[in-house]
């Protein structure tokens, strides 16, 4: 085995040496430090940096994704009395928790909330590490936040307008949109495969109740569950209906389903829940507003 030379002691004393000079030179008398004299002097961040959330009010429907995806369980939906939106849910985080994973931000399907440049974020109170969704909200952040995103222009259906007349699906070019029965109502709907539409807006154009609308949507990162219905547990209570911050579930009436009254007369039919999963953000709100275990999401226990 070959012996290991050791270093000359004019080596071990002048490379260090030559070593400091060069960076001493470059400090003084060129002005280029290596590190940044904080907190006089501050980086300037890039834009993906991940730093505190920041809440858009007007974009946020409060479908509470951000809430369900978060790994650290840092987030919760808060009851917020606004004077300009009324009454609404909008999500509040813990960073004395978060993970500053960036899940909250792209799970959100209408890109409300972002991942700032804010990192001074230390307090020797831990409370005040709880930021209501006042703390976080910044309207006007959205317009100056490039987003990489990418938005598409996909027909969007309005149910309680539709006649169930195919039109729609007679028109598209790609063949994306079949009329399917809705049970125990006598009336049929669109499904669009969004997948295959090309965004021709032909559907759009020949509808003739405007049921249809292109309406600009992000590309999602994530693919989430749809609720699945159980007809015959349904009560046609319309919590659901209620409950859901996209409004993708309309409540129809099943005809032949009517009480008969005191008097010979009859009541009202009985509703039942019809979803539209174009709109669907996959949030499971109405599954958790069900009370008759009418609506299940697969892979999801309440």
């Amino acid at each position: 085995m070959a012996e290991r030379k050791l270093p000359k002691s004019t080596g071990i004393v002048l490379k260090p040496m030559k070593r400091t000079g060069k960076q001493l030179l470059r400090t003084l008398i060129f002005g280029k430090p290596n590190t940044v004299l904080y907190p006089e002097q501050k980086l300037d961040l890039p834009q993906i940096y991940r730093g505190k959330q920041v809440l858009d009010f007007k974009k946020c429907i409060g479908c509470g994704n951000c809430v369900t995806v978060c790994p650290n369980d840092c987030m919760w939906l808060e009851k917020v009395d606004d004077p300009e939106l009324g009454k609404i849910e909008r999500p509040g985080v813990d960073i004395g928790r978060c993970l500053f994973c960036g899940l909250c931000a792209e799970v959100c399907p209408t890109v409300a909330l972002h991942m700032s440049t804010a990192y001074e974020l230390a307090n020797s109170e831990r409370g005040k590490l709880r930021l209501s969704p006042m703390d976080i909200r910044d309207d006007a952040f959205g317009s100056t936040f490039v987003e990489e995103r990418q938005k598409r222009m996909l027909p969007t259906l309005d149910l309680s307008k539709c006649t169930g007349c195919e039109k729609c699906a007679g028109e598209c070019p790609e063949m994306c949109i079949a009329m399917m029965p809705v049970d125990r109502t006598d009336r049929n709907k669109p499904e669009i495969n969004l997948a295959k539409c090309k965004s021709h807006a032909k559907c759009v154009a020949v509808c003739p109740e405007k049921a249809l609308t292109m309406t600009e949507v992000y590309e999602s990162y994530f693919e989430m569950p749809e609720p699945k219905l159980i007809l015959d547990n349904c009560s046609g209570c319309g919590a659901c209906a209620r409950k859901c911050p996209s409004n993708a579930i309309y409540m129809l009436e099943m005809p032949g389903t009517e009480k008969t009254l005191k008097g010979g007369k009859k009541g009202k039919p009985k509703k039942r829940a019809v979803f539209v999963f174009e709109k669907c953000v996959g949030c499971g709100r109405c599954y958790q507003a069900c009370k008759f275990d009418a609506i299940e999401i697969p892979g999801v226990e309440k």
